[in-house]
């Protein structure tokens, strides 16, 4: 695997999965923790860990109007687990949606751009996909990097202009526009989702997600797992189409 300042590239002896040419029309970001895989991930991971201490500190950074940017390197400063014993706890206690890799399928046989963007950790999105053969999905993260028995965050997707999450969704919204996408689809259920929401076309949203949309008067699906996504998508889709069709005429 190579990074770069900006992606994540995967070399490795897999025959990449064939996708049409019209993958970059259609953009579906979507989030990981509680979204993609069927609980948060990393939440589970400091209670697990951390007990619930962690909760404390990030409340009050919240209540600061500050986001993930000042609380995760707080939370891993002195973390005490190794990556080995990480990994074991994630084999043990963490799953993906069990119809996400169906949805991964569908977007595939219809060619759209599908990719993860998450405010979580690299750690458990490359161990979960990796167990699914969903290895090629490309991602943005944050990352954990274990150096002389310490472990140390990095967030390499952090926006200068605003950075208060470790990850800024809205970066990967607005690379759609750059490719000239026809509809960014998003799907997610957190804090960190809400500011790429308001950039997108179609949103699938629940958890806390789901009511900043509704007090902020954004048109959202209703979702609560993939199963309602398959379900919904194709006529969400359509509609949009038909809209924008109709605004092009």
């Amino acid at each position: 695997m190579i990074r770069f300042s900006n992606w994540t590239l995967r070399l490795d002896s897999k025959t990449p999965k064939p996708r049409r040419k019209s993958d970059k029309m259609i953009w579906v970001l979507c989030d990981f923790d509680g979204t993609a895989a069927a609980l948060d991930v990393q939440n589970m991971l400091l209670d697990h860990f951390l007990g619930s201490s962690w909760r404390d500190v990030v409340n009050s950074v919240l209540a600061q109007g500050l986001k993930s940017s000042t609380y995760m390197p707080l939370l891993y400063k002195d973390w005490p687990a190794s990556k080995e014993e990480m990994i074991r706890v994630i084999d043990e206690k963490a799953a993906l949606d069990p119809h996400f890799p169906r949805f991964v399928e569908y977007c595939r046989e219809k060619g759209y751009h599908l990719e993860i963007v998450s405010d979580g950790l690299d750690i458990y999105i490359e161990r979960l996909l990796a167990k699914h053969n969903l290895d090629d999905i490309p991602y943005t993260s944050n990352r954990l990097v274990f150096e002389d028995g310490k472990v140390r965050i990095q967030s390499p997707f952090c926006s200068e202009s605003c950075g208060l999450c470790g990850n800024c969704k809205k970066q990967r919204v607005l690379a759609a526009r750059k490719a000239n996408s026809r509809c960014v689809v998003y799907i997610g259920d957190g804090i960190s989702d809400e500011c790429p929401a308001g950039f997108s076309d179609i949103i699938f949203a629940k958890g806390s997600l789901l009511a900043y949309c509704r007090e902020n008067d954004i048109e959202a699906v209703p979702f609560g797992d993939f199963s309602d996504v398959l379900g919904l998508f194709p006529e969400a889709l359509a509609s949009w189409l038909k809209s924008l069709t109709i605004q092009e005429s």
